[in-house]
């Protein structure tokens, strides 16, 4: 028996579309359930939006907010034309809760103090070792740091949404001041500018700071320091692009659908060094909280691109500020997501003060 990509679909429990010539040829029960039962016909543009149906890679994952939900959609080309499996994604994670982030938050103070009273009697001393050791546990405060935020974030999303504080800004000013200060503490590091002259967007400064550092930290860790980035900004007609491509070692395909959601998924002793997969997630909930999309697509041994895409045209809800743009703060900000990439030797008193 020959069974078609419609009879086969049409036996998984998973919400799946069959796309031929930019439309809906077959929406199983599960999708149809989610996208309406009027959905086979549509265009995929109307469906599931722009970046799907422009994404011209031959598999790819992306994260849309879709019927109201936060949706992981996947999509690979065959013979028959593409097919499309659409789940909601998940954001609460298991045992990170508020008591547990303020513990953690205190031990990290204290960490914090002890390390600034040895940096003195080091200095005192000139005791070039422990001086060299102070780098290292001001680094992995440093990570710690990062990680908190990253789980605070993730815990204040799962409790009700984040909080945007809307300001208007210049997105390409934003990476040109990042990648500037990156390359000063980081030399080694790759990275092309590809930025238009100028990206106006009215979004949340102090988040899209977070979302660039996250997409930056994931290619130095995950590609290497050896792969070449690239930071782009793209303004269409209705959308501000930013995207961060490496040509690194790319993610198995069997893999991409817990990209968004590593944290909650078992890593080998190898990957260890990675941290914990939280930098995508928070990508995600930044994105969702602006109803933007988050793309990723990926090739093993080619590299991996993430994108991340706002409208231009969404209306703002809340008053429009002036964005807390201050050089120190970045510079602190860079400190602490990069921490996990960036060398032990930023991490001394002349950088932080």
């Amino acid at each position: 028996m020959n069974l078609t990509p419609a009879d086969i679909l049409a036996l998984t429990n998973e919400a799946a579309l069959l796309i031929q010539r930019g439309r809906v040829a077959y929406a199983n029960a599960a999708a149809r359930a989610l996208l309406g039962e009027d959905c086979p016909g549509k265009t995929v543009r109307s469906l599931l939006g722009a970046e799907i149906v422009e994404t011209q890679a031959s598999s790819f994952v992306a994260n849309i907010p879709l019927s109201g939900h936060a949706c992981i959609v996947r999509v690979s080309r065959s013979e028959a034309g593409q097919i499309v499996f659409l789940s909601q994604s998940e954001t609460m994670p298991a045992l990170v809760n508020d008591p547990f982030l303020c513990e953690l938050r205190g031990g990290l103070m204290n960490i914090s103090m002890a390390a600034d009273s040895l940096r003195k009697q080091a200095d005192r001393m000139q005791d070039a070792g422990l001086l060299a050791d102070l780098q290292i546990l001001t680094r992995s405060y440093y990570r710690l740091l990062r990680l908190t935020g990253n789980a605070s974030l993730v815990l204040t999303a799962a409790q009700g949404g984040l909080p945007v504080s809307w300001s208007t800004f210049d997105l390409s000013a934003l990476c040109r001041s990042i990648l500037e200060l990156v390359e000063h503490f980081y030399p080694d590091f790759q990275c092309r500018a590809e930025l238009e002259e100028s990206a106006l967007l009215t979004a949340d400064y102090a988040l899209l700071k977070q979302l660039i550092l996250n997409l930056l930290a994931n290619c130095i860790v995950h590609a290497g320091p050896a792969a070449c980035t690239v930071l782009r900004t793209t303004v269409t007609a209705g959308n501000v692009i930013l995207s961060v491509s490496d040509n690194g070692r790319g993610i198995p395909p069997e893999l991409l659908h817990t990209v968004f959601d590593r944290y909650r998924h078992s890593f080998g002793l190898g990957e260890m060094n990675q941290g914990p997969g939280l930098g995508l997630t928070v990508s995600r909930l930044i994105t969702m909280a602006h109803q933007g999309t988050l793309l990723l697509e990926s090739r093993p041994g080619q590299g991996t691109t993430v994108r991340a895409s706002f409208s231009r045209d969404r209306s703002v809800p809340a008053a429009v500020h002036a964005p807390d743009a201050d050089a120190d703060t970045l510079v602190q900000d860079i400190l602490v997501g990069l921490s996990g990439c960036l060398p032990a030797a930023c991490y001394t008193e002349s950088y932080m003060d």
